[in-house]
């Protein structure tokens, strides 16, 4: 069995962004050519994409190859299951930013202010003050992950 790969374009600039692998005429494989956090799509994470991405942004961009191939006449027409693909895999991508936002917004703060107090108690250095609040935050920010599945 071979994989017939069809490359998918920006709709705007025309610019190759990834590819679908169709197995037994459905899309089997989706790859983007940038990573998720490559707004600009140049093939490589600046810092300011770096400081201003919204959490990991995991599977942007494959969320978005997969949108601009449902875009394009020609692959929608090869594959009309296309449009089910494009739903999951864009409600996958807006999943993982709700539950970054949930814990941006309401969890990180008081998770800090919790942390930072506690770290106070155990020690009166402030380094190692600081690296204790670091510590408990990251430690519950990935049990958070953990349990969304992330």
């Amino acid at each position: 069995m071979a994989i017939d790969w069809v490359i998918v374009k920006d709709s705007r600039s025309r610019k190759p962004i990834g590819a679908l692998g169709y197995l037994d005429g459905k899309a089997a494989i989706v790859t983007a050519f940038f990573d998720d956090k490559d707004a600009n799509k140049d093939g490589k994470v600046g810092i300011a994409e770096r400081v201003f991405a919204f959490g990991p942004m995991q599977g942007r961009a494959v969320a978005e190859v997969v949108n601009q191939a449902y875009a394009d006449p020609d692959i929608l027409m090869r594959d009309p299951t296309l449009a089910q693909l494009r739903g999951q895999l864009t409600v996958q991508f807006a999943a993982g930013l709700i539950a970054e936002g949930i814990y941006k917004a309401w969890f990180s703060i008081g998770i800090g202010r919790v942390a930072g107090v506690l770290a106070g108690t155990i020690t009166q250095n402030a380094v190692k003050a600081f690296v204790v609040k670091k510590g408990m935050e990251k430690a519950v920010e990935a049990a958070y992950r953990a349990s969304m599945g992330r």
